[in-house]
């Protein structure tokens, strides 16, 4: 390729990061738009996106946690950080236990590998016989889909460190105690950051169908079921359209932020 034809490497990322998923997302709505204005698809079973915008847009109120849309977005993101929370440490202290004591693996790893694979959503129904329609069913709902996840990447991080930082560490004279949160700690983080981020993308899908099934108003999953009921496909596809925009969010604005609070401070580079 000729020098004048090779893109610069400034050139290449603002193209891979604009352009690109402008034109992968703009192209299939402008299709469906132009599809359904031209009469070309069912207008009920996909009605046009300027339609469904023009629905969700409808639907907005500023009002507080019991207004509409608001209430369905802020009920849905309340129980997701909350469940990623509650994932994130007692997933933490689970994994250290796990990897730096021979009673913890004997006595959490037999559990680990018997519950893990038993799919979230199998818990529901029994959340639902013991707590009720209810926020803490689904917060443990997330809490549930995220911590294995934590638990697996902390396990990882602390096999995979490397041994001479302990002998260096106790060598110049540090407690076990520093050793933990100026070795074990730092070269753990990169671990639990992947963990968090992949239970995050876990606990979103487990909790938008957990909705459906337990929340009593309000939520993502419940908005959809309940304009499914009256055969709303507009607020459906709305609800669908907010699922994964926030989606995106989360992962690559509340965790990329994460991340850079924590790793980016502690000076430890995460491997992509």
């Amino acid at each position: 390729m000729s020098r004048a034809l090779a893109p610069t490497a400034e050139g290449e990322g603002i193209f891979d990061r604009y352009l690109v998923p402008i034109i992968s997302l703009g192209a299939p709505l402008l299709l469906w738009e132009l599809l359904a204005n031209a009469g070309l698809i069912s207008d009920f079973l996909f009605p046009a996106p300027s339609s469904i915008l023009a629905s969700l847009v409808g639907q907005v109120g500023w009002e507080g946690p019991h207004s509409s849309l608001y209430g369905h977005v802020y009920y849905s993101m309340f129980r997701l950080l909350t469940g990623l929370v509650l994932a994130t440490v007692l997933g933490t202290i689970i994994g250290i236990l796990i990897g730096l004591t021979t009673w913890g693996r004997f006595f959490f790893k037999p559990l680990l590998s018997m519950f893990m694979p038993v799919p979230t959503l199998a818990w529901t129904p029994i959340l639902l016989l013991l707590i009720g329609i209810d926020n803490r069913t689904t917060i443990l709902i997330v809490f549930i889909a995220a911590s294995f996840e934590v638990i697996l990447n902390v396990i990882a991080g602390i096999e995979n460190m490397n041994v001479r930082l302990f002998w260096v560490a106790r060598s110049m004279g540090a407690s076990r105690m520093q050793v933990f949160f100026k070795v074990i700690l730092p070269g753990t983080l990169p671990y639990l950051i992947t963990g968090v981020k992949l239970g995050s993308g876990y606990a979103w899908r487990a909790l938008i169908a957990a909705e459906m099934l337990a929340a009593s108003s309000f939520g993502l999953g419940f908005m959809i079921y309940e304009a499914s009921e009256y055969m709303d496909m507009r607020s459906i596809y709305g609800g669908l359209i907010l699922i994964a925009l926030l989606g995106y969010v989360i992962e690559n604005v509340i965790m990329g932020n994460f991340e850079k609070m924590t790793v980016g401070k502690w000076g430890v580079q995460v491997e992509r």
